[in-house]
């Protein structure tokens, strides 16, 4: 089993030449979008099977579990987990992952600490708060100690590593709920199998690190100093995704109490499958462009040309993956998952174009954190937050969920769009005052 040290990183990918880190680049991201999609297989053929086990309103029920935990597992790292990419040391991502880790703990600590006071404050939420809360607190220590590792990974080039723990993940978290499913259990049963999931796939991440001697190197005055020298990242990138999150996961919140959560669960299967793929692909090469633009492994007079490449190709793929659900959505649920589940594949049919855009710029978006324009960040992500309330605000006044879902899809796309605009400028800035210097 490979170590990823510091000395193993240089040995791995030293070279010289544009070829030699171009075709670095590119070589990842093939193996993590071929990882990408077994995971992608795996899931929906579980969701071929879970959308016969689980009726639409339980689905509705889970999809408010999962937005709050995935809101309070991006606060659980402070956003310590970007800086890992953009350390310029081997050794500099390591300590700041152990305190990304370390936050994330005592996150995920204190949400359980209310888990004997969970019948007094959810039972109106949950027929079981005491796990509910159990699996809140769980979910939120796996997912911020999953980002802060999938980011040391992916800085230290141990793309198999983020591959394979992906797709531990799918199987697991496929396997469990169908289960679960089978033997009678309501929306719990997907929240237990999504948290199980998450969790083996961060162990065997640490596992495959082997953080084990970084830990015991590990202080809390170098911490101290690691957390004081990145403030950034908590400062600037904490409340651009926290608003960023809340604006994705808005109709999470809102749909079921103004529409219903049969809404909300047809909403959300249909989001989640025609995104699933997306989302996948995205990750890879996200990561991959994140760590191939930071200082330590490419020119900045290079970025401007990475960037049109890797928009091009995002462009793509993402047309041939949404065109079949913007011509044949409606039919395409109906044939695979039945007569019920039609309306998600109409509100997956609205919502495709935007679904594309948003592929293409999602990854593109680090080249804000490479600029050192965080703030930017944050004022393009309120866009996105004031845009999702708006379309909600919308559909509640005239009491029509399609219409809430039309406004979402202009209003975002236009916003992405933007982003992408100015993304680009800020690339060619960054050439621009490479070669000044």
């Amino acid at each position: 089993m490979s170590r990823f040290t510091p000395a193993a990183l240089v040995r791995r990918f030293s070279g010289s030449g544009d070829d030699n880190r171009h075709g670095a680049y590119w070589r990842a991201v093939t193996l993590l979008t071929s990882g990408s999609f077994a995971s992608q297989a795996i899931g929906i053929v579980s969701m071929l099977i879970l959308a016969r086990i689980y009726a639409p309103a339980e689905f509705g029920s889970y999809a408010v579990f999962f937005a709050t935990a995935g809101i309070l597992a991006l606060l659980a790292t402070a956003k310590y987990d970007a800086a890992i990419y953009v350390a310029r040391k081997a050794s500099e991502a390591s300590d700041i992952t152990l305190l990304s880790a370390a936050i994330s703990l005592l996150a995920g600590a204190a949400i359980l600490a209310f888990a004997p006071l969970a019948p007094m404050l959810i039972a109106d939420i949950s027929a079981r708060p005491v796990l509910f809360v159990v699996l809140l607190g769980t979910a939120t220590a796996a997912g911020g100690l999953q980002a802060s590792l999938t980011a040391l990974a992916t800085q230290l080039h141990a793309f198999d590593a983020v591959t394979i723990s992906r797709l531990i993940q799918a199987a697991i978290t496929a396997v469990l709920s169908i289960g679960l499913g089978l033997a009678g259990w309501d929306s719990t049963g997907l929240m237990i199998g999504f948290v199980l999931g998450q969790l083996i796939a961060t162990l065997y991440l640490a596992q495959r690190l082997t953080i084990g001697p970084a830990l015991r190197r590990f202080s809390w005055r170098a911490a101290k100093a690691r957390a004081r020298r990145h403030i950034a990242s908590p400062k600037f990138l904490l409340a651009s995704e926290l608003i960023n999150s809340m604006g994705s996961n808005l109709f999470s919140f809102t749909t079921a109490p103004l529409f219903g959560p049969a809404v909300l669960g047809q909403y959300s299967l249909g989001f989640r499958l025609a995104t699933m793929p997306m989302n996948l692909i995205g990750f890879s090469m996200g990561s991959i462009f994140r760590t191939a633009i930071s200082p330590q492994h490419l020119p900045a007079a290079e970025i401007p040309a990475l960037y049109r490449s890797t928009a091009i190709r995002l462009a793509l793929i993402g047309a041939v993956l949404i065109v079949p659900l913007l011509l044949a959505g409606p039919w395409l649920f109906q044939l695979v998952f039945g007569e019920q589940w039609r309306p998600a594949g109409e509100y997956v049919q609205i919502l495709a174009p935007m679904i594309l855009i948003r592929f293409v710029v999602g990854p593109l978006t680090a080249i804000t954190l490479r600029a050192g324009r965080a703030g930017l960040d944050t004022m393009i992500q309120l866009l996105f937050l004031a845009s999702s309330a708006i379309a909600v605000a919308l559909g509640a006044w005239m009491d029509s969920f399609t219409i809430t879902l039309i406004a979402f899809t202009v209003l975002q796309s236009l916003v992405y769009l933007l982003y992408l605009v100015l993304g680009y400028r800020l690339a060619l800035a960054l050439a621009a005052n490479s070669g000044k210097q």
